[in-house]
């Protein structure tokens, strides 16, 4: 399996020390690994928006005066869900962040080896993992929806609106309509990942920012309605999703 991994470390000594390990668990597992170093947030930025993709991208948030690589990892995610985004970080005070940006792991320096072998393990899973679709078919045609890019559904008048996240950054969400109701559309999607917050609305849990009374906001300002009696059930869905994925 050929791994595209790209790191952002500003110091040498750490930056050289992850290619060492990364290249000895690659030879270890059996992995072709293809690595690309940056000192700094504009050095990556530079390749990866010029079409660059990384199936691995590891992380350290304090990148001195070449930025921080927190905001970094919420730049990637605003264009690409897919890449899983690992942290290699002396600075633990951040880990709760992590849930913001969907990261695979947080790991604090010093590095252990058996650590970030592990770590490196969990995120070739996640990249193996095949992308699920979910298919609208229209009487004017029809189109596969990544699963990963729903935001949220909405029902109204016997229809349903399918929020997905933009492809690329700068972009706004965009809505596509289909003809079913929010029960079958409920069946359809793993149970791990929706949550029917509401009678007309069924949420993605992993694009959620905060729970508050009465709505769960989004990634992109995106708010939905949360009713009384299902508030402590998607707190814990809520919860419970990201303790399993960081």
């Amino acid at each position: 399996m050929l791994l595209k991994i790209g790191i952002c470390e500003d110091d040498p000594t750490q930056r050289r020390n992850l290619e060492r390990m990364i290249k000895s668990w690659g030879e270890e597992k059996g992995h072709k690994v293809c690595l690309s170093s940056y000192e700094n947030s504009e050095a990556f930025l530079w390749d990866w928006s010029s079409g660059m993709d990384f199936d691995l991208i590891l992380l350290d948030i304090d990148l001195g005066p070449g930025g921080n690589g927190m905001e970094l990892a919420r730049r990637i995610r605003g264009r690409d869900g897919r890449a899983a985004i690992l942290f290699v970080t002396g600075l633990a005070e951040y880990m709760s962040q992590g849930y913001d940006v969907r990261a695979c792991h947080f790991l604090v320096k010093p590095l252990e080896e058996k650590k970030l072998y592990g770590a490196l393990e969990k995120a070739v899973a996640e990249t193996e993992k095949k992308e699920a679709y979910l298919l609208l078919e229209e009487e004017t045609g029809a189109e596969r929806i990544p699963v990963s890019r729903i935001l949220y559904g909405e029902a109204f008048s016997h229809r349903i609106a399918l929020w997905l996240a933009p492809e690329r950054e700068g972009e706004e969400p965009v809505c596509r309509e289909t003809g079913m109701c929010l029960g079958d559309l409920e069946e359809l999607l793993p149970s791990s990942e929706f949550f029917r917050c509401h009678r007309s609305y069924l949420v993605h849990l992993p694009y959620i920012r905060r729970i508050e009374r009465v709505q769960a906001f989004l990634d992109w300002g995106a708010v939905v309605p949360v009713s009384r009696g299902k508030r402590a059930e998607l707190y814990r869905a809520f919860v419970g999703y990201f303790k399993g994925n960081i």
